[in-house]
């Protein structure tokens, strides 16, 4: 529904003609050509015997850029299940079998964003998401958000900075008193990529999201990920996605650790 809204919200902005703002391009500076992406990734594991589990994670990504604008989204799941040692001896008891399944994760999220450039390197962004996480106590999280970002080096090597602002609503899963909370808080980003070759590239994003109600809440968020090409379509991804809430919800823990190896399709 929030990404219906925000895309509905962003339209008039995307089929507007390009304008001129005043400062910000200079005479003659040129944007690049139309640019469509899509790709999707996914991975997993399975196991049966004397351990019975099954992770399986897939993520869907795609932008499309035209003149100012550029106009991305994404949406992917992280979800596994197995038969749980609850008595913790390091066996899987009869009795455990016969208990049958339980989830051990269940991540859902989705996420879409507009940029309008003011310059070559620079855009202001509007973006809203969602996330289902009721193992980090959220049964829906939305948010939305409006920032500034910059290209500060653009090589082999690329630099993005961004300022921005966000608003976010938390619902959270039953047992948590209280069961909500609004939360406005600043954010900063920097992303940094390398191309080693025309085959390898590693990337590393870090977030910070500061309540600016209660400066005690802080929450980092990290993806770390290693890429190699092994066929005009096909990469295979080895990542890491770190996040750390100063102020979790009330009985979880501050800290997720996801480490990944993924397949990923360039479709466009």
């Amino acid at each position: 529904m929030y990404t219906m809204i925000f895309a509905l919200a962003i339209a008039p902005l995307a089929n507007a003609e390009d304008s001129e703002f005043e400062g910000t391009a200079e005479a003659g500076q040129k944007f690049e050509e139309s640019e469509t992406k899509l790709s999707a990734e996914i991975g997993g594991a399975m196991a049966a015997g004397n351990t019975e589990f099954w992770t399986v994670n897939g993520l869907m990504t795609g932008s499309r850029k035209w003149g100012r604008n550029q106009l991305a989204g994404e949406l992917g799941a992280n979800l596994g299940n197995g038969v749980v040692d609850a008595d913790a001896d390091g066996v899987l008891s009869d009795r455990e079998r016969r208990a049958g399944r339980q989830r051990t994760a269940q991540k859902y999220w989705t996420e879409a964003r507009y940029d309008r450039f003011v310059g070559v390197k620079d855009s202001i962004y509007v973006l809203g998401g969602a996330l289902v996480d009721p193992f980090a106590g959220y049964d829906l999280r939305s948010h939305e958000q409006v920032g500034y970002s910059r290209i500060l080096l653009d090589t082999d090597t690329k630099l993005v900075g961004e300022l921005g602002i966000d608003v976010a609503q938390e619902n959270y899963v039953d047992g948590v008193d209280p069961n909500s909370a609004n939360i406005i808080a600043a954010r900063a980003m920097l992303g940094f990529s390398h191309k080693f070759s025309e085959n390898v590239a590693f990337s590393d994003t870090i977030e910070a999201y500061e309540n600016v109600v209660d400066p005690n809440d802080l929450r980092i968020l990290n993806e770390v990920a290693l890429t190699s090409k092994l066929s005009d379509t096909f990469s295979l991804k080895l990542s890491h996605q770190l996040t750390w809430d100063n102020v979790p919800v009330d009985g979880f823990r501050k800290t997720d650790h996801t480490a990944l190896a993924t397949l990923v399709a360039s479709i466009f």
